[in-house]
């Protein structure tokens, strides 16, 4: 026997399916938000690391001083230089070999050689270095004026999602990922 009549959906069945998908929807929007604030986090300190990494390995490999320091042009000219006050390196950063002497400006004409330029991060809540406006680096891959800490903040400025990179006075980083422990 054939059944005869239209086939579908309800208006009342499409409201219902509507609503679950919607509460559904408000349920996953915190997660969602604080998994994309630890990604942006975490590539920061990537980032980060990875420059000091290379910052090393160059003072080491090309027997003179490197340099990593806080820059506010980074990315938006040719030749960037080291911010001259502040603290939050969220605004990017400059890597150079010291070939001039002088550590305190990238000079090309000095025969400075620029080895990375990291832009600005728009989606932090701040990279905080304790003391020091800039790292560095011996030919021996050892740190001229001491050990370092970076702070990495949230945007929301959630303390369980903040992380902390340790520079030791030997280059070498330590990442520390809660809010309880320190550098020292």
């Amino acid at each position: 026997m054939k059944k005869s009549g239209d086939s579908g959906f309800t208006l009342i069945e499409m409201m219902v399916v509507i609503a679950i998908t919607a509460i559904l929807a408000l349920i996953a929007m915190p997660s969602m938000k604080s998994m994309m604030e630890r990604n942006a986090i975490s590539g920061q300190v990537n980032s980060l690391i990875g420059t000091l990494t290379l910052a090393r390995a160059e003072a080491i490999k090309r027997n003179a001083p490197v340099i990593v320091c806080r820059s506010v042009n980074a990315d938006t000219t040719d030749s960037p230089t080291c911010a001259g006050s502040g603290a939050d390196w969220k605004s990017g950063w400059i890597v150079f070999m010291d070939r001039g002497g002088t550590g305190d400006q990238y000079q090309p004409v000095q025969g400075d050689v620029l080895l990375r330029v990291q832009g600005e991060f728009t989606n932090s809540g701040g990279i905080e270095q304790n003391g020091f406006r800039k790292l560095k680096f011996r030919n021996t891959g050892l740190l001229s004026a001491g050990a370092s800490q970076f702070t990495f903040n949230t945007v929301a400025l959630t303390a369980s999602q903040q992380r902390r990179v340790c520079v030791l006075i030997t280059g070498r980083t330590r990442l520390i990922d809660n809010d309880t422990d320190t550098c020292e």
